[in-house]
């Protein structure tokens, strides 16, 4: 069973992020009037197929996605009223956008699914301590967590700095709930204003107002545990493996997985030299060794995050910010492929496959979460003008509303010299992902 749930995962994954992307670019296809002939599950030798509405739709004998047939896509296709040649431009790029569409569709409906399993728990660190300050008085520490102040359960750091001011405000006291390494401590502490020293003169911190003397950050609860590794990352180079936890990185002590990203790239310049990274496997530590330069986008490792429930009204508020979050992070993303370190994070099919069986060994979050990577990324590289995609067709209908006409065989031919080129590309990536899952599997 442990063998066969990858492979299952790895089918219904590629099957479902495809089919959604080919039934938008039908759905639209048929709205604007375009026949469409075939849609498939799968694809090779039809197993199965039935015509309804003028469609036929097969299930074919290898299942890992699908394929539609729009009539008059094809040159050789005679033109029609109904073919796609015939359709008005607007008409035909929200066909060949369609199949993009779908797939932000899915990954929005991805993310409200994931909403509700549960949202990896924020919590508020303390991070650093003013001397002189009432914190640092009651004893609270750096890398103490914040629980609760006045019984109420802090998420974020506006909520601390709510409770600190109200308390500021009416001089009462504070109940802080912390966590320590596991141990829950409580602290009783006063906002007050006090002095620090500067240049050696006492100057009154925060302008004079009543404070803490407490440093936060707001961070994500994850664990030390590797839950995903890239296979051409770094991590995965130096010989990191699913499981992995964490011990030190550099001789530093780490706490949570966010401590891992901070002490490789404190600066957001890599490290500076070759730094060796403890993990215990097996309930063995090993040392590895991270190069000089790796950063958090080379490093290529998620580790385990603790999931907490939050009421429908905040799911939802909370959802839809992730989804504007993700997607903006991919498109600012899209830069790094014009780099060296991102041409050598591009994963193929078979890295991909890599991504989706790891995942689903740790955890259905793990898994639907990495479909909706997938489908987000199908969706923005798929609209990128580069003939051979859907962004490629797009650019060729584009020039032809503005005068600029080329013969449908010019673009015909266009498109298959960009689709040898991309078979090209995919099985070089595909020998480099190769290489990189024998590493691993070593």
């Amino acid at each position: 069973m442990e063998q066969i749930l990858p492979v299952v995962a790895v089918v219904l994954v590629f099957a479902l992020v495809i089919l959604i992307h080919e039934a938008g670019h039908m759905l639209f296809a048929k709205l604007a009037g375009v026949e469409v002939t075939d849609f498939a599950l799968g694809f090779g030798p039809s197993l199965f197929s039935r015509e309804w509405r003028g469609t036929r739709y097969h299930v074919c004998a290898f299942p890992l996605g699908g394929y539609v047939r729009v009539s008059g896509m094809d040159p050789d296709d005679p033109i029609t009223k109904n073919s796609y040649q015939s359709a008005r431009p607007w008409w035909k790029l929200l066909i060949l956008a369609g199949g993009s569409m779908g797939n932000f569709v899915l990954a929005v409906v991805l993310i409200f699914v994931l909403s509700f399993i549960g949202f990896p728990r924020q919590i508020v660190m303390v991070q650093g301590l003013v001397v002189g300050g009432p914190a640092a008085e009651a004893g609270i520490q750096p890398g103490d967590v914040v629980e609760r102040a006045n019984g109420k359960r802090i998420y974020d750091s506006y909520t601390l700095s709510s409770i600190i001011h109200q308390a500021a405000a009416k001089g009462v006291p504070i109940s802080l709930t912390l966590d320590r390494r596991g141990e829950i401590i409580k602290r009783i502490v006063i906002p007050r204003a006090f002095t620090v020293k500067e240049d050696g003169k006492d100057v009154p911190y925060n302008g004079g107002k009543p404070s803490l003397g407490i440093l936060n950050i707001q961070a994500v609860m994850v664990t030390r545990t590797a839950d995903l590794i890239m296979p051409n990352s770094k991590a995965a180079d130096a010989g990191m493996r699913l499981g992995d936890v964490v011990v030190s990185v550099g001789g530093e002590a780490v706490q949570f997985g966010t401590d891992v990203y901070y002490l490789i790239d404190p600066e957001g310049k890599g490290l500076a030299k070759p730094t060796p990274i403890v993990v215990e496997r097996e309930g063995k530590q090993l040392t590895l060794t991270l190069p000089e330069g790796t950063n958090l986008n080379s490093f290529g490792v998620l580790f385990h995050s603790e999931l907490e429930r939050l009421p429908i009204g905040e799911t939802i508020v909370r959802a839809l910010r992730t989804v504007y979050i993700t997607t903006a992070l991919f498109v600012t993303q899209l830069k790094i492929l014009t780099t060296k370190e991102g041409a050598e994070m591009v994963s193929g099919p078979l890295g991909i496959v890599n991504l989706i069986a790891q995942s689903s060994r740790t955890g259905i979050y793990n898994l639907i979460q990495i479909a909706m990577i997938i489908t987000l990324n199908l969706g923005l590289m798929n609209l990128l003008p580069i003939p051979a995609l859907d962004g490629g067709h797009i650019f060729f209908v584009l020039l032809g509303t503005i005068g600029i006409r080329i013969s449908p065989r010019g673009e015909a031919m266009a498109h298959k010299i960009g689709f040898a080129l991309l078979i090209s590309l995919i099985l070089l990536i595909t020998f480099r992902d190769a290489l990189g899952w024998f590493k691993m599997s070593g």
